[in-house]
């Protein structure tokens, strides 16, 4: 199977921003870590992240960035400003893929295609997934431009195709395939399809509404891939019209009993 590329990338605007960013990816916050309720870092793994570019410590990669504005002559942003790009690249747990060479590659191609310091770039082997992240200072020609240097949806787009081309298509990895958008009627109703078939299974019914409610909240955020699974198909404007309250109100179906 083929699997698509990760390459995700978000603006950083809050005040001490890249320094909680890289307490993150260097490890710095206890909170986080696998001896926590509901932590996702295998701290017994975490000697295994490698630090491709920057310092060793978050206090060290935000001094840095301060310097380089110094150095630019820039002392105060404004209180929305962009103060660091993070992108972050992953590959699928036990992928084949020479891990050190892609996300080596990776790094470089940041570097090359936004002209931009990297201040740090850290590969994590210790949650489910390996993946780098890379902090960009977006400060070109004496200005931090992190708004137009991510752009809107052409250039994220172009974005992911210049990815693919340099790096990821050598590797075998494949674009993501567009995704659909659907307006908040479908996905709701998607989402009581799916509690629905949850319902049908005699699993579901005994929660209390407060319950339902929210896992109906947290599948309409996105419910095509789950109706995939169950084998249900998204509905349509015309599978729904005229009945979408009587579909929302429906009543609970008794439970089924168990064998």
């Amino acid at each position: 199977m083929t699997h698509a590329q990760y390459l995700r990338i978000e603006k950083l605007t809050r005040k001490n921003i890249v320094e909680i960013a890289a307490r993150h990816n260097h490890r710095e916050i206890l909170a986080e870590l696998g001896a926590a309720q509901g932590g996702h870092i295998d701290a017994a793994r975490s000697g295994f992240n490698r630090i491709l570019r920057g310092s060793d410590t978050a206090a060290a990669v935000a001094n840095q960035a301060r310097m380089l504005m110094g150095a630019a002559g820039i002392k105060t942003l404004r209180k929305d400003a962009v103060r660091a790009l993070e992108i972050i690249f992953s590959l699928p747990p036990e992928s084949p893929i020479d891990q050190d060479r892609f996300f080596s590659e990776s790094v470089q191609w940041v570097e090359q295609y936004f002209a931009a310091p990297i201040i740090s770039a850290i590969v994590h082997n210790d949650e489910a997934a390996p993946h780098c992240h890379v902090l960009v200072l977006p400060l070109v020609d004496g200005r931090m431009v992190g708004s137009d240097l991510m752009g809107g949806p052409a250039k994220l787009k172009a974005l992911q195709a210049d990815f693919h081309a340099q790096v990821a298509q050598r590797h075998g990895l494949r674009l993501p395939r567009p995704q659909k958008h659907y307006n908040a009627v479908i996905r709701l109703a998607a989402a009581q399809m799916a509690i629905d078939a949850l319902h049908d299974n005699g699993e579901l019914c005994g929660t209390s509404d407060a319950i339902v409610e929210e896992i109906r909240a947290l599948i309409a955020a996105n419910p095509e891939k789950l109706l995939s699974l169950m084998g249900r198909t998204m509905p349509t404007p015309a599978t729904i019209k005229g009945g979408f309250v009587k579909m929302m109100t429906k009543p609970c179906k008794p439970e089924k009993p168990i064998g």
